[in-house]
């Protein structure tokens, strides 16, 4: 096992700017917010091939979001009305249909908000990053500080306070990450 602080050194030597690059497309907004959008669906990175998780879904489920995303109603909403993560995270949540799993949602809504500089602000907690806070935190703090999006257990999330001072060095999209990369290597609390 490995100390927390260096866990979080290996992370931003050898894995933060993976992520950031795996973003850039969006960030630099080097193509119409339509093919932005079906990009942030399907999952592409820059060099055109998919993320992992999203090529686990059904391609009829991410046709059917790209095509709600990309309602004309949908659109206006995206590029005038929301103006923060929680905003975009709120939309493709509200738009989401079977299938397309809470970490779709978080996914798409991270490519989507970084085409306008948002970020969220607390750690969403899917699958291994899930694993990674119990393992961090230990499951009775774990309980006391989490909150549900939408008071839906699907969507559980933490404030960046509850975690330990070394970590919140990171932003929180980081941390989601760090914590699923790291979920076997951290030390239990």
């Amino acid at each position: 096992m490995n100390s927390l602080t260096h866990l979080i050194s290996n992370y931003k030597r050898n894995k933060a700017n993976f992520e950031v690059w795996k973003l850039s497309d969006f960030r630099n907004r080097s193509k119409s917010i339509e093919e932005l959008i079906n990009d942030a669906v399907w999952g592409y990175l820059p060099d055109r091939k998919r993320d992992g998780h999203q090529r686990r879904i059904d391609k009829g489920v991410l046709d059917e979001m790209v095509k709600k995303l990309l309602d004309p109603a949908v659109l206006d909403e995206l590029k005038d009305r929301c103006k923060s993560f929680d905003d975009f995270f709120s939309l493709v949540y509200s738009l989401k249909i079977k299938g397309f799993s809470s970490l779709c949602v978080y996914d798409t809504a991270l490519r989507i908000g970084a085409i306008f500089n948002y970020y969220p602000d607390v750690v969403f907690l899917h699958c291994g990053a899930l694993e990674g806070a119990v393992a961090l935190i230990g499951k009775e703090k774990l309980n006391r500080y989490t909150k549900y999006f939408a008071d839906n257990g699907n969507y559980p999330y933490l404030p960046v306070e509850c975690l330990p001072k070394e970590l919140q060095v990171l932003e929180p999209h980081h941390i989601e990450n760090f914590l699923c990369i790291n979920k076997k290597k951290i030390i239990p609390a």
